[in-house]
């Protein structure tokens, strides 16, 4: 969890400074357009990936545990194949449709040409976060994980940042392969040089036989991630075209704050659990790492959310600018719902690393649909308002259904649910309150009583954290 945190208060860094920049040379209509484009290639980034990584972890890590190195080299091998192949059809498809897709987009006034950089950047970064990845969990290297990450998020700041400054909305789409190259080669350079990484790596084939185990998992996933993505698009684009780039603008004030501190939450939970449930299984064991990755994933998500409640007023200029004051309200509203939705991708994820296949596509895809739905007819009528009473109400219906799954198969303790009503009903007293500030000036000073409540819930997750890693020091002396 501390790799996690490591890794994420880089990317919260860094992102910072991309956000800044990016905000003061595009203004919000330029934002509200890049941020679809970058929707776009997130998109594309798990369509031809396939997050085939999840598969290649799941089905070779058990071999390189064995030793069986032969075994995880064609699980991987034959994964490099399909990327390969994939990324050989978007190439050809854009050369025939490139032309129409910002058009179908709504973005029709963009150069055509703009196309390919954003191809290369989903090229690139498909064998990094398909091969690279899936590789560092295989050999259990979340370390290297972790600094690949944090190199990347640097080349995209100052990348991203410059050619915004520079050349404005076009420089920051040119600039959009920079972070994706520098993915592959950071893997390259600290993941191919570990002994397991290399044992595998020569034993790497193509093997047809292992098509239907990866294909099981691979179809799952690829389902799942790109019709989240797909539907995140859909919703954007009819957000864009019903209110206007400039709401556009605002609702990405409210979901880049919180994808930073989903970072924090998950980040760490994947590295501390995937690679091991991959090779138990839902053992007691693991169930018990997974309650205390929960209580620990709530604590911070809590302090996260509460805090961009409370302080949207302040955090709003720093990550953006004043253009974007407007944003305020979009931010109070939108954390409830987003603490519900991080506390959903948590218990979704465990599902994933013990392969319950079934329930992680169901949930996953039952929240987008549920967005979907709901912002399909609340846009039109309340524009980004609408857009956020959708992901609210999505994310505590699915949470609720989930979470009552968990506990019935005894997966989740009593002790969480009751923490999670906890968290989740003082959350929206505190986003109520805020609310009631935006009012009433005068009473500004009350906001910081507002802060007491994650100073605790913060001061108890360092406390957790701390404990845990002198734990490890003295478990690995």
């Amino acid at each position: 969890m501390a790799w996690g945190g490591a890794l994420s208060a880089a990317r919260l860094l860094s992102g910072l400074v991309r956000i800044k920049v990016v905000a003061l040379a595009l203004g919000v209509s330029g934002v509200g357009i890049f941020s679809l484009l970058l929707q776009m290639n997130l998109t594309g980034v798990a369509i031809v990936s396939m997050s085939l990584a999840v598969p290649i972890i799941n089905l070779g890590r058990p071999s390189v545990a064995e030793g069986r190195f032969a075994a995880a080299g064609a699980i991987a091998g034959t994964a490099l194949a399909m990327v390969v192949a994939n990324a050989l059809v978007l190439i050809f498809a854009a050369a025939w449709f490139g032309t129409d897709l910002f058009r179908a987009a709504g973005i029709g006034q963009l150069d055509p040409l703009l196309v390919w950089p954003l191809v290369f950047s989903i090229v690139i970064a498909a064998f990094g976060t398909s091969i690279g990845e899936g590789m560092s969990y295989l050999s259990d290297r979340f370390d290297a994980y972790v600094w690949v990450g944090i190199v990347a998020a640097v080349a995209d700041m100052l990348a991203t940042a410059t050619a915004a400054w520079l050349y404005g909305l076009r420089g920051a789409i040119i600039a959009m392969p920079v972070s994706s190259v520098v993915l592959v080669g950071a893997y390259a350079l600290l993941v191919g040089r570990d002994r397991t990484a290399r044992q595998v790596l020569r034993n790497f084939s193509v093997s047809l036989s292992r098509l239907p185990s990866l294909l099981t998992y691979s179809a799952m996933m690829f389902a799942t991630i790109a019709l989240t993505n797909i539907g995140l698009t859909f919703t954007r684009a009819k957000l864009l075209v019903e209110a206007g780039a400039q709401a556009n603008g605002y609702l990405q004030t409210a979901t880049a704050i919180s994808a930073y501190i989903l970072a924090f939450v998950t980040t760490g939970f994947w590295g501390h659990l995937h690679a091991r449930a991959a090779a138990a299984g839902d053992s007691p064991e693991i169930r018990a790492e997974l309650g205390q990755a929960l209580r620990l994933g709530a604590l911070i998500s809590f302090t996260g959310c509460g805090t961009a409640v409370v302080l949207a007023r302040y955090l709003i200029p720093l990550f953006y600018s004043g253009q974007f004051s407007g944003a305020e309200e979009l931010v109070i509203a939108y954390m409830p719902g987003e603490l519900c939705y991080q506390l959903l991708f948590l218990l979704t994820a465990y599902q994933l690393t013990i392969s319950r296949r079934r329930r992680y596509f169901a949930w996953s895809v039952g929240y987008v649909l549920l967005l979907t739905a709901v912002g399909y007819l609340a846009i039109p009528r309340f524009g980004a308002l609408g857009y956020v009473g959708a992901h609210v109400s999505a994310a505590v219906l699915m949470l609720c259904a989930t979470a009552a799954i968990c506990w019935r198969s005894h997966q989740i303790r009593a002790s969480f649910l009751s923490l999670a009503v906890v968290l989740v009903g003082l959350l929206a007293l505190l986003s109520a309150g805020s609310f009631y500030l935006l009012g009433h000036p005068e009473a500004e000073a009350w906001r910081l009583i507002g802060l007491v409540p994650m100073g605790v819930t913060a001061a108890i997750a360092g406390r957790e954290l701390l404990g845990g890693a002198r734990a490890r020091v003295r478990l690995d002396s």
